[in-house]
């Protein structure tokens, strides 16, 4: 029995910036990788048909099992609250070095000293100087 290959499979989805805007990498059966940005508005669909693979129209059972996917992500990520995050303070490093991160009880840690104390708008470890934001 031979192996039949599909034109085209999803490869990955990625929110964007906006409502319900998502781009969507299939991967051709050539392998390369091909993007349409697909809108969702409630119950409408909004994708340029030509970012689609050959074949594909809004209205094909192929695209339509990939709106279904799209739009359990996009379910998901709307659910999700965004916690917490770290910066660097102006002129540091430490976050983007790794030397800070969010500890378990969610605040900036020195990965040496433990917890950073306050300092202002910023946090600071005692021991070694490292800083970090918290936004």
């Amino acid at each position: 029995m031979g192996v039949v290959r599909a034109g085209a499979v999803l490869q990955r989805i990625e929110a964007l910036p906006g409502d319900g805007r998502h781009a969507v990498t299939f991967r051709l059966a050539d392998g390369t990788d091909q993007t349409a940005i697909v809108h969702l508005d409630d119950d409408d669909v909004d994708v340029a048909e030509a970012s689609l693979p050959a074949g594909w129209t809004r209205d094909s059972d192929a695209f339509r099992i990939v709106v279904a996917a799209v739009r359990a992500f996009d379910e998901g990520h709307r659910s999700v609250t965004a916690g917490p995050a770290l910066r660097d303070v102006s002129g540091g490093w430490d976050v983007s070095l790794g030397n800070v991160v969010l500890g378990v009880g969610g605040l900036p840690t020195c990965t040496a000293h433990g917890e950073l104390v306050a300092n202002g708008d910023s946090f600071l470890c005692r021991d070694c100087g490292a800083r970090a934001q918290l936004a």
